[in-house]
Formats: structure tokens, sequence, C-alpha cells
């Protein structure tokens, strides 16, 4: 600290001692009247040591290599009193540092001396300025690099997520469409299950029941033509009742075995496969079972039931089979049922059924496949030609049938 700054008069200069940028006060005698602490610690001497232009130079050796006092000397001429000048400064410890100076006159001092302040502003060196921007642009293309990382990422995801919605979208058109055609082969069954009702009441309950009315019309005529006595007993009607009896219990039973409700899914099994053998005598049929009758959901007895009795009849029909395995058990856990039917027939070719259709649309295997999905089930058909033929149909047993 010195006079210049101590004097009560100048006090308003302790904001230039404490500003944050370098400043320096001189006479044109080459005194310094003030150097702030920025100053002195941009050049690692305090006023004490350079309390002039000459101690600033003698602190270098008596060498002015950076133009420290050409820059001084600049300083009060009018012509250059304001030029920003670029000064080389060098520290107390060698090292140089480039400034800009921005001078200014102050008017004169109480011995009619000039007086300057100049304030400075460091320079990067290109070398600085070199490194500084291949930092940034090392920061910047690493961030530029994380940001492309991270789009990518995100382009990635929007493709998975573009691909998976497409994949969904079909799935859920072609379950719509199989939704569609469903429920028009389920109305067609129910159309195809009133014609055929329709016609056997029409050919057989219909024809034996017309057949009773027109006998019993016919000895109503001769009873009365007889006195009201009647010659000839009832016996060929009771013989219609009974066939129209027996035709109607045959018809229920097609339509849904009373055993079902009465007796349960095994009886109804069993009892249609000594049916089946009593009508097709060179099949013979093998069934076992892994599972009791409390184990079948009720729900799905029906379904069982009505798989084993298409995968029969298509045995039957189709395979010229003479052995025939029913099994029916539980897999996965004890979560499902599973009604495996297999033959020993000619087998046949599945994707061959007919071609560019649903390999699945004959021999009844499409009726089989959807009495499995109503339940959330699968079915699984394996043939192998003069092999035989096996079909699998797994049924879900839900938390709430157990």
């Amino acid at each position: 600290m010195n006079d210049f700054y101590a004097d009560d008069h100048h006090a308003f200069f302790a904001a230039f001692y404490n500003a944050p940028a370098p400043i320096v006060i001189a006479r044109e005698d080459g005194r310094f009247l003030l150097i702030n602490k920025a100053f002195e610690g941009a050049v690692g001497y305090a006023f004490e040591e350079i309390a002039g232009f000459s101690d600033w130079i003698d602190c270098m050796g008596g060498q002015d290599p950076t133009g420290v006092e050409t820059y001084l000397s600049g300083l009060f001429s009018s012509e250059t009193a304001h030029r920003t000048r670029r000064v080389s400064l060098q520290n107390k410890y060698g090292h140089v540092r480039v400034w800009d100076f921005y001078s200014a006159p102050m008017g004169r001092w109480a011995d009619d001396l000039r007086t300057a302040i100049s304030i400075a502003a460091p320079v990067a060196s290109t070398a600085d300025q070199e490194a500084a921007c291949e930092e940034t642009m090392d920061l910047l293309a690493e961030e530029v690099a994380k940001r492309s990382k991270d789009l990518q990422a995100s382009i990635n995801a929007l493709e998975n997520e573009i691909i998976e919605r497409k994949r969904i979208e079909q799935a859920l058109t072609l379950s719509r469409e199989r939704l569609k055609q469903m429920s028009m082969r389920v109305l067609d069954a129910l159309e195809a299950d009133r014609r055929t009702i329709s016609k056997e009441l029409h050919d057989s309950i219909g024809g034996s029941l017309a057949a009773i009315k027109f006998s019993l019309e016919e000895k109503e005529i001769d009873r009365e033509q007889n006195g009201g006595r009647l010659d000839e007993s009832l016996s060929r009607e009771i013989d219609y009742l009974s066939a129209a009896i027996k035709e109607t219990k045959r018809i229920s039973a097609n339509l849904r075995p009373t055993t079902l409700d009465d007796l349960g899914l095994m009886a109804t099994l069993k009892w249609y496969l000594r049916q089946f053998r009593r009508t097709y005598g060179k099949i013979r049929v093998d069934f076992t079972a892994d599972m009791s009758e409390e184990e079948v959901p009720e729900a799905m007895k029906i379904i069982i039931y009505r798989i084993a009795q298409e995968a029969l009849n298509n045995a039957q029909k189709h395979s010229e089979a003479d052995f025939v395995r029913l099994h029916l058990g539980k897999t996965d856990g004890d979560h499902t049922v599973c009604l495996v039917v297999e033959d020993n027939g000619r087998g046949f070719n599945v994707n061959d059924i007919h071609p560019g259709k649903d390999p699945l649309s004959g021999y009844g295997l499409t009726a089989m496949r959807e009495r499995c999905e109503i339940v959330g089930g699968s079915f699984h058909i394996h043939s192998w030609i003069g092999r035989g033929t096996v079909i699998r149909a797994m049924l879900p047993i839900s938390k709430t049938d157990q």
C-alpha cells in the first residue's frame, strides 16, 4: 500500500485496489501510485518490490525482453495514451503471459506530474487457444458421440417397438380373421346340427309317428265296422312306438349324452366306447386314464367327450386302423388336462388335406382345434403315412377350476 492509496482524499481508489482485473496507476516520473491485488498476483511482486518502472525492470534482471519499458513510456504521451497495447508480462517465477493493457490519462498529480491508469486483460496464447480449441472439440466430439449413441439406441428401440407393434397388429388381424371364421363356422355348425336334427326327426321319429297314426286310424275304422270290436292286437303299433322311443334316445344321446350329467365323463366315455365297439367290431379300442372324475373341470367334460368322439369317427372313416388308444391324464405340473388319441392307421400328410388352406380344415380337425382354443388350450396333430396318427388336445385348468 502507498501514500496515494492512504490519502483520505483518494479513498475511492480502494475500489481499484480490490478490483478483480489487474490495475496500475502510474506517474510520469516512473513511480507507481497504485498496484492492486490482482496485478500483484499476476506478476508475483508486491507493491513494495516494484514501486516504480525501474524497480520492475530490475526485478527482471535489468532486461526488458517483454516491452514493459516501451509500454510505460507511452502512457503519458497524448498520442499514445489511449492506445491498447499488448505486452508480454514476465512474472516473478519466469513465466511469460500476454496481456492487453487498456490505458487512459487521469490528469495531473499534486506536484503537477501527469498520471495514467492501465487495466490489463489476459490474452490466451495461440498454443493455449489451440489447446482450448482441441479440448473443446474433444468434448464436443465426445458429446456428439454420446448423443449419437443415445439417438441410435432410441432409434433402435423405436424400430423394435414398430416391429413389435406390426407383429401385434398382424396377430390381432389374424386373430380377428380367425374369430370371424370361427363365428361363421359356429353358425354353420349350428345350422348343420339343426338340419340334421330336423331331418332325423322328420325321417325317423316323424315317420314312426305317422305309421302309428295311420295304423291306429285303420284299426279305428275296422273297430267301428265291427260294432266296437277290435279283432287285431296293437302289437305292430307298440313296435312302432318302441322304435320311435329308441330313435329318440339315439338322437338325444348324439346331442348330449345324459350319462355325462348323471354319471360323469369317465362313464360316458366307456359307454360310448362300448357303442363304438358294438358298431365297428373290427376296431379294438383301449382307454386309460391317470386322473379321477373329480379332477376334470365340469366345463371341460363335454369338450373332451366331443374331441374323443370326433377323433374316433375320423379313425373309423378315414384311417383304416384296427387299433385306437385313448389316454386321459394331466401334465404341466397338473395344470393341464391332456387327451391323446392314437391309431395305427394309414396316416396322411397334414398339409395335403386341403392344399393352400388351413391344414386342419379336413376330417373335423378344425372343430376339435376350435373346441380346445375356446378354453385357451391347444391342439396338435402328427401323422405319418403308413404309421398312423396321434392327436393331442391340451386343455389348461384354471385356478377357479381347481
